[in-house]
């Protein structure tokens, strides 16, 4: 499914009661209403957002989702390319216990931002040498 406002609207289907979800930004253990906000207060600041899936691979552990997002603020004509890889668990029902997304916030979020972004930036040139 797209990340979109259906599929906001099914969080109790796909995630498990007591689901743990991580990401660069945020940090939600088993609250539906707190994920909910979350995601929509993503998707409202943006004009487009896409996800790519390029691979996925299931171990021990999980699954793992290599993924290419695409997105654009509303108030930017910049589109952006985010790679990053989902670590992923499921009950036993088929439902996703755990959600870690793992992606650089710096590259992807923070240089955008006037002032922080153009002090990560240097930063970024100087340790590159």
């Amino acid at each position: 499914d797209e990340f979109s406002p259906a599929w906001i609207a099914r969080l109790e289907e796909l995630y498990a009661p007591g689901f743990a979800f991580r990401d660069p930004f945020h940090e939600v253990h088993g609250d539906f209403a707190t994920l909910r906000k979350y995601f929509q207060r993503v998707l409202d600041s943006l004009a487009v957002t896409r996800f790519h899936v390029e691979d996925v691979a299931t171990g021990s552990d999980g699954s793992y989702v290599r993924w290419r997002w695409e997105w654009k603020r509303k108030d930017k004509d910049d589109l952006h390319l985010v790679p990053g890889v989902t670590h992923l668990r499921f009950d036993r029902a088929g439902k996703i216990t755990h959600h870690h997304d793992l992606f650089d916030a710096a590259q992807g979020f923070y240089e955008e931002l006037p002032i922080v972004g153009a002090a990560l930036r240097a930063v970024r040139k100087r340790v590159a040498g």
